[in-house]
């Protein structure tokens, strides 16, 4: 009878302990389950990974999910088909957000940025570039505006002073230069390089194309407000994994490999 009861206690105290143990690993949370898939893009895709394992220190298994732009990887977390995203700048979320009646959230403490910059595989400098210079300029309403903002402070055109942002080629009153510009996904800008006489690219896109980040001609002076992070639908804003997935982002070990592993690409805060 005494073995019985023995074994009986020492089967409920074996439960109590892996009870115990999985709801450590699954946190305070109960809609956490262990493991979260992230959408991201290009070289954003890399920083989830090193994230990875400092999330899994804290009890959450990721599994990235690799997409080719980032109105892809947004419109994924609006229908749920993935947990979180990491490719996007505040900025651009709140046009994604107003263009498709989302309501998505960037989930703070805000780790990092990534800056602009104009490109040229034939020139070197602005004065090189010839009169009707064809020059490659992202498409979407919010990176555009970004854009000419940049060129503008770099005495390339002179936009409407009349309007303080949003602007587009429209709000162009003057362009000695007689630039034209060719709208593309934001993607694609670097691509055209070698057809074109220049283009206005994401340091994350040169990268990832190979290129050297820092043969910008002209770059943005405002990436500060345009910060980088997690994702994810406004319901699970305050949920634990979600500021788990956040607070991977400035994580000592993240962050000395961002900084160390991608020559000047993100610009911590």
């Amino acid at each position: 009878m005494k073995k019985f009861i023995y074994t009986v206690v020492s089967i409920v105290i074996v439960l109590f302990i892996s009870n115990h143990y999985l709801g450590s690993i699954k946190g305070a949370d109960s809609n956490n389950p262990l493991q979260k898939q992230i959408a991201c893009s290009g070289v954003l895709c890399d920083i989830v990974d090193f994230g990875a394992y400092w999330i899994a220190e804290h009890g959450i298994k990721t599994e990235r999910v690799y997409m080719d732009n980032a109105v892809n990887i947004l419109h994924a977390v609006n229908d749920g088909s993935v947990d979180a995203a990491l490719g996007v700048h505040e900025k651009f979320l709140a046009y994604f957000n107003k263009k498709n009646n989302a309501n998505l959230v960037m989930i703070k403490p805000y780790p990092f940025t990534t800056g602009i910059g104009l490109y040229s595989e034939k020139y070197h400098s602005l004065a090189d570039f010839p009169v009707g210079a064809k020059i490659a300029i992202m498409n979407d309403a919010m990176n555009m505006d970004r854009a000419l903002a940049m060129l503008q402070q770099a005495g390339l055109i002179v936009l409407d002073a009349n309007k303080k942002s949003n602007y587009s080629l429209l709000d162009i009153i003057d362009n000695p230069r007689k630039i034209v510009f060719i709208e593309m996904d934001q993607t694609q800008t670097v691509s055209a390089l070698p057809d074109l006489d220049g283009a206005v690219a994401f340091f994350t896109h040169i990268y990832n194309a190979g290129k050297a980040v820092n043969s910008y001609i002209v770059r943005d002076k405002d990436a500060e407000q345009f910060p980088i992070g997690y994702v994810v639908n406004s319901q699970n804003a305050k949920q634990q994994w979600a500021k788990l997935l956040a607070d991977s982002l400035c994580a000592k070990p993240v962050r000395e490999s961002v900084q160390n592993d991608f020559n000047g690409v993100f610009e911590y805060y």
